[in-house]
């Protein structure tokens, strides 16, 4: 009877933060698993439904690498040989995109929608597309931040005013051939009149019907098809740029000089860590 290969899981997929979060540890399990050909078997969650992975379920309680290995397991991708195997991976696996990025192109393709909810999207891609011939992304991420930020002692849950954003704004915008402004965010009522000088599209304008099944989806899709792009600190929009063919820049909030500067996808911390917010 043949062995069967062993095993990489990750019980706590669907758990472990919100939608960023998740792509950022499913990518590396399954990196780990092909680099080593190994098995996967995953908890529930969106990807299922988003992408169509289809891993086997948790099968058994796996012991468990936990948090504090963190500081070894982005050298695990590019280890000779597997140090782990039938484990269940527990952490967060957001450590500077270097070391992610010699397997982007399988990165790439582990997040591309299904082909019925890809053709969907693509409609309201298709109608942003035809408001303007540059697409400016911009996420702002406050809701949960205003409850995270008292908890973490603010050390990643700053929140950026929108004058960085429209500061940002107005030195690019009268250098590109006619940009559309595309606004993305959990506070849109607060925020959408800090922007009105660029008359910003929102997803919701874009399409016909809700997507009750994954709301924040579209907004995801749409900022990863931007030709420039402006994050919010935030794995969300992060993991969104990484998955962007047709970005030419990239700017994100920085505390330490209060100001949006330049960051590359691919070679870069995914969260900044602060001491402190600034509001």
């Amino acid at each position: 009877m043949q062995t069967p290969r062993p095993v990489v899981a990750m019980a706590n997929l669907g758990t472990r933060g919100r939608f960023g979060n998740k792509l950022f540890q499913y990518a590396f399990l399954k990196l780990y698993a092909k680099r080593f050909g190994l098995r996967t078997e995953t908890s529930d969650w969106i990807g299922r439904y988003l992408f169509g992975h289809n891993d086997p379920f948790i099968s058994r309680a796996w012991p468990v690498v936990a948090e504090q290995e963190q500081t070894r397991l982005a050298q695990l991708l590019s280890a000779p040989k597997p140090r782990f195997v039938n484990v269940n991976f527990d952490g967060y696996f957001q450590f500077d995109t270097r070391h992610f990025a010699p397997y982007r192109p399988y990165f790439q393709s582990l997040f591309q929608p299904v082909p019925p909810i890809r053709k969907e999207l693509q409609t309201g891609l298709e109608r942003l597309k035809e408001k303007g011939r540059t697409i400016v992304g911009i996420h702002i991420r406050r809701g949960d931040y205003y409850r995270y930020r008292k908890k973490e002692k603010n050390r990643v849950f700053f929140i950026a005013p929108s004058n960085w954003y429209v500061r940002w704004l107005r030195s690019v915008w009268g250098r590109l051939d006619r940009p559309v402004l595309f606004l993305a965010s959990d506070s849109l009522p607060e925020l959408i009149a800090d922007f009105a000088e660029f008359d910003p599209v929102v997803s919701s304008g874009l399409y016909e019907r809700p997507f009750p099944e994954a709301d924040y989806y579209p907004d995801f899709y749409l900022l990863s098809h931007c030709h420039l792009t402006a994050i919010s600190n935030s794995t969300f929009s992060f993991a969104a740029s990484m998955l962007n063919s047709d970005g030419r820049l990239f700017v994100r909030p920085d505390n330490d000089v209060k100001a949006l500067v330049r960051y590359d996808p691919w070679a870069s911390p995914p969260l900044l860590h602060y001491k402190r917010s600034y509001y």
